[in-house]
């Protein structure tokens, strides 16, 4: 996985929202797959941009320190039939508490007409939004992203963890079980194990913690 941000206006709105650019790419290996011609089995290409407010009011004891608002676009670079993409405008509010953090993070769909739409079920297996919870100890972090939709009986989850190794470059080991974690596979059923390395964690990335 590669991701990265850039800030591109600052203070849009007073001494508030900045304006972001982001792209994360996620590439999965076939490790276990000696038949296969292709070293990867699908990758997926993600540009978003977004506006994000710095917050500090307090509810439950629980810290509200950023929401954003953003568009992205998601798709998997494929022809047809293979080919998968989807736009959405998603909204998220990250609250802190002490070593604990989590985000509420609901989406919306931007329709597409049935000729252009190539997974027009996306949302019975992916749901309207992703929850995160994490927890740092000392310099390790864990955190827990749930998805899903309950109507439907399908759901998927992530588990992180996140461990220094040396200067600011970090490990990181990634398990994910259920639907939803690739476009190609968006409506199976998998389990997955990662492994790689990071520079921030999700808690560093909260203005006033770390």
């Amino acid at each position: 996985q590669l991701s990265f941000k850039v800030k591109l206006l600052d203070d849009m709105f007073g001494d508030n929202g900045d304006l972001y650019f982001a792209y994360t790419q996620r590439s999965w290996w076939q490790a276990y797959n000696s038949e296969a011609s292709a070293p990867f089995r699908e990758t997926n290409y993600e540009p978003e941009g977004f506006v994000s407010f710095d917050n500090r009011w307090t509810v439950l004891g629980w810290t509200n320190t950023i929401n954003r608002v953003g568009f992205a676009h998601q798709s998997n670079g494929r022809s047809d039939p293979l080919s998968r993409s989807w736009n959405r405008i998603y909204g998220e509010s990250i609250f802190q508490r002490g070593d604990w953090a989590f985000s509420v993070a609901p989406h919306w769909r931007i329709p597409e007409n049935d000729k252009d739409d190539d997974n027009p079920d996306l949302e019975n297996y992916i749901g309207y939004g992703d929850l995160t919870l994490v927890r740092a100890f000392g310099d390790q972090e864990v955190s827990l992203m749930v998805r899903g939709n309950p109507g439907k009986a399908h759901y998927g989850g992530q588990l992180d963890y996140s461990f220094p190794l040396f200067g600011k470059v970090r490990g990181y080991l990634q398990y994910y079980k259920g639907y939803g974690e690739s476009l190609i596979d968006y409506n199976h059923d998998v389990q997955r194990f990662g492994l790689g390395f990071s520079i921030n964690t999700f808690l560093a990335g909260i203005p006033g913690t770390r």
